[in-house]
C-alpha cells in the first residue's frame, strides 16, 4: 500500500518584485514604523455596542423602584411567615386537613 502526502501553501506565494523589496528593506534596516497602517472596521457586536451606550450607573428613579419592589417583596414575606406561623399556632392548618381528608 502506498501513501501519498500532500502539502499547501500556508500563505499565497509573493512575487519577485515583493520579495526584492522586502530584502531592500531589511537591508537598508527601515523600521517597520513606515508601513501602511490598516484601518479599523466598523464594530458590529452588538454587546460592545450597547456597552457603550448603557451608563454602568443607576440614576435617582432607578434607585427608587428597586427600593421600592424591594421593601413590596420584604413585606410580603413577612407577612406570610406571619400567617403561617398563625395557621400552626392557633391549629387550623390541622382543622383544614382533616376535613380535606374525610370528605
Amino acid at each position: 500500500m502506498t501513501t501519498a502526502n500532500y502539502y499547501g501553501l500556508a500563505e499565497a506565494p509573493r512575487s519577485y518584485r515583493e520579495l526584492k523589496e522586502e530584502r531592500a528593506r531589511i537591508a537598508t534596516k527601515q523600521s517597520s514604523f513606515t508601513r501602511p497602517k490598516v484601518e479599523a472596521q466598523p464594530e458590529t457586536r452588538l454587546w460592545k455596542l450597547c456597552a457603550a451606550a448603557a451608563s454602568p450607573r443607576l440614576n435617582g428613579l432607578e434607585w427608587i423602584a428597586i427600593l421600592v419592589f424591594g421593601a413590596s417583596a420584604f413585606s410580603s414575606l413577612a407577612f406570610c411567615a406571619f400567617e403561617c406561623f398563625h395557621l400552626f399556632s392557633t391549629g387550623a392548618l390541622d382543622q383544614i386537613v382533616r376535613a380535606i381528608l374525610t370528605r
